[in-house]
């Protein structure tokens, strides 16, 4: 008795789907990558110049 089954068919798809896991996972790093660069940036300008803001 097989605990997991994997039709043949489905194994071509498998690595689409794992790739498109991967893609989004990467996309929402870099979303927040650039929202921490961004407000390191307004950080850095208000301690610079709090005149300004």
């Amino acid at each position: 008795m097989a605990l997991i089954a994997i039709d043949p068919g489905e194994i071509a798809d498998l690595g689409t789907n794992v790739a498109m896991h991967g893609t989004l996972g990467a996309s929402i790093a870099d979303i927040d990558d650039m929202f921490e660069l961004i407000v390191g940036i307004a950080i850095l300008i208000y301690e610079i110049a709090p005149g300004f803001a």
